[in-house]
């Protein structure tokens, strides 16, 4: 039997067993709509997790309340977890756990969350920072992620909308093959670290079809991510899709093959961006591809910045010594909001960037207001194809 056959084979089995899953309900555990529900959660789980064959834990249409949850495995079987209603979280930050996330799944192998629903992380005065020194921000109160995935492996996350987050929307942590599909990530513009999906240590991650509307970067790839694929994804407002920042910590590990295929960005702060910290610990990034994007009304629709510096302690008279090399950014079109549609701001360190390879540009000043340019920095580009504007020389 070919590999094709097998996977056909397994995807048929694996629609009957969900098919004839037995179905856990919430509201058989306990739960009532506009109720807190964790206690009916997890009872719900830990039948479901418990049983031989596949299930089905269902959160119904309706309204529920929930203080937090962890859905904890390793379970006996595949489970599908199916949201249709909306799920509201508290108000204050306080109100969930020290150290813990607002909804948790760990140690979980064939897991499928499903569903119409929303997850309404209730972000805002109480959680994100203001200038007011009584909020519990300024107090020091930890901001929980709506959705939190650690080790899971050959699962998918579909359907769902995460809405308001008090800190990123989805984080994957040691997390492998797991895909993301039509998943919708919504916070206001100016709601801070509100990030779409955070990946940080984890390999062969998929997110594609799905909408991601934030405050700050609607995919971001940490260090230790191998073969992460992203396409379909419309973004925007945000800050774009990032590799990084890498290097402000010893220890990370490399990023290795990150492709960005057939995505648009509309008024976002960057488009894709690949960014390093100066004054940094050694780091490598590689295999990098951007390709098949538009850009509408964008301020930097392409950027290297490896002098990324978001706070005061930063010392950018040093360089970066993070590495990139091997990146390859293909047809990429549309409107910019400033001249500098390309910029690679590469560090004057050996370990700078390497075969940054650009072709088929056609990126222009929005309304027309004059010339675009690229702008090189210890680096030097191979160029091929059409490029709206011309490359540039090595400064």
């Amino acid at each position: 039997m070919t590999s094709k056959s097998s996977l056909i084979v397994f995807a048929i089995l694996m629609f009957i067993a969900i098919v004839h899953a037995e179905v856990f309900d919430i509201t058989k555990f306990g739960a009532k709509p506009d109720a807190e529900i964790s206690k009916a959660l997890s009872d719900a789980w830990a039948a479901a997790c418990s049983a031989q064959q596949p299930g089905q834990l269902v959160i119904p249409n309706g309204r529920f309340l929930l203080n937090a949850i962890e859905f904890k495995g390793p379970c006996k079987a595949p489970i599908e977890v199916k949201i249709d209603g909306t799920v509201i979280g508290p108000e204050d930050p306080i109100t969930i756990p020290q150290g813990s996330q607002w909804i948790t799944f760990s140690y979980v192998t064939g897991l499928t969350v499903t569903g119409s629903g929303t997850l309404d992380g209730v972000g805002g005065a109480m959680s994100w920072p203001t200038d007011d020194p009584t909020t519990t921000v300024e107090k020091g109160s930890p901001l929980q992620y709506n959705l939190n995935f650690n080790f899971l492996k050959d699962s998918s996350i579909s359907g769902i909308t995460s809405k308001d987050s008090k800190n990123y929307h989805a984080n994957l942590l040691s997390c492998t093959n797991v895909t993301f599909d039509n998943f919708h990530a919504v916070a206001p513009k100016a709601s801070p670290n509100t990030v779409g999906i955070h990946i940080v240590w984890s390999k062969s991650i998929t997110i594609k079809n799905s909408v991601i509307e934030t405050g700050d970067d609607c995919i971001q790839t940490g260090d230790g991510c191998e073969n992460v694929s992203i396409e379909g994804v419309k973004c925007g407002p945000g800050r774009g899709i990032s590799v990084g920042g890498l290097g402000r910590n010893k220890n990370e590990k490399p990023v290795k093959g990150v492709f960005v295929k057939n995505c648009s960005f509309t008024s976002t702060e960057n488009g894709v961006w690949i960014k390093t910290w100066p004054h940094s610990h050694r780091g490598d990034v590689s295999d990098i591809h951007f390709e098949d994007l538009t850009m509408d009304k964008v301020d930097n629709p392409i950027i290297i910045q490896q002098d990324y510096c978001p706070h005061i302690e930063c010392k950018k008279s040093e360089p970066s010594e993070v590495k990139i090399h091997d990146v390859f950014i293909k047809n990429v079109k549309g409107t910019s909001n400033s001249p500098e549609v390309v910029k690679l701001r590469c560090s004057s360190s050996n370990n700078g960037c390497e075969n940054v390879q650009i072709s088929d540009i056609n990126l222009t000043y929005d309304g027309n207001a004059g010339p675009t340019i690229q702008e090189c920095q210890n680096v030097k580009p191979v160029y091929a194809g059409e490029l709206v504007p011309q490359g540039c020389a090595a400064a």
